[in-house]
């Protein structure tokens, strides 16, 4: 019940702080628009690749079988092989 100073609000007053028609809908679609341009962004970055990286790790265990390795690596072709070049890290002064 509203007290001696308190007026209660006219439906004239209620709808003029309501917005037009129009003006909802240019909201709704800026919201929808929104929306789905944020969610076509998403899908194509996670189509490319180009999505942030997680913190899983996924792998499998692969065996392979060592003797086509052996076979290939004959003494004639240990004697003759040149090593692989070792990285350099610079700033390091150890021989």
């Amino acid at each position: 019940m509203p007290g001696p100073n308190t007026e209660t609000p006219n439906t004239e007053t209620r709808n003029d702080m309501a917005l037009p028609q129009n003006r909802k809908l240019a909201l709704a679609t800026a919201t929808a628009l929104a929306l789905l341009t944020a969610g076509l962004a998403w899908q194509a970055s996670a189509a490319d690749g180009t999505a942030a990286k997680s913190d899983t790790v996924s792998s499998e265990h692969v065996k392979h079988d060592p003797a086509p390795a052996g076979d290939y690596w004959t003494p004639e072709r240990m004697r003759a092989a040149d090593p692989a070049p070792m990285p350099v890290v610079p700033g390091d002064t150890a021989p």
